[in-house]
């Protein structure tokens, strides 16, 4: 195997923007997730990888629960 650098990309990416009109136009795609899921499916990765059951439309004093169990732990994923 060979590594060839002119194949990665930045570390840190300032800015990432995408734009789906093109892929409408030429192919008719449109998403299959809306933005709002999409931020959502992260949000559950992130809680399930700290071991918190992502509270998916639970009352407010669980998400706070939630949210205290994740300022008190001990490794934290930032």
């Amino acid at each position: 195997m060979e590594f060839d650098p002119r194949y990665l990309r930045p570390a840190e990416v300032d800015l990432l923007i995408g734009d789906p009109a093109k892929a409408k136009a030429k192919l008719g795609w449109e998403p299959s997730v809306t933005f709002e899921r999409l931020v959502a499916l992260m949000v559950d990765s992130d809680l399930a990888a700290l071991g918190i059951e992502a509270p998916n439309g639970k009352d407010e004093a669980s998400l706070l629960d939630n949210a205290y169990i994740r300022r008190s732990a001990v490794a934290k994923v930032d």
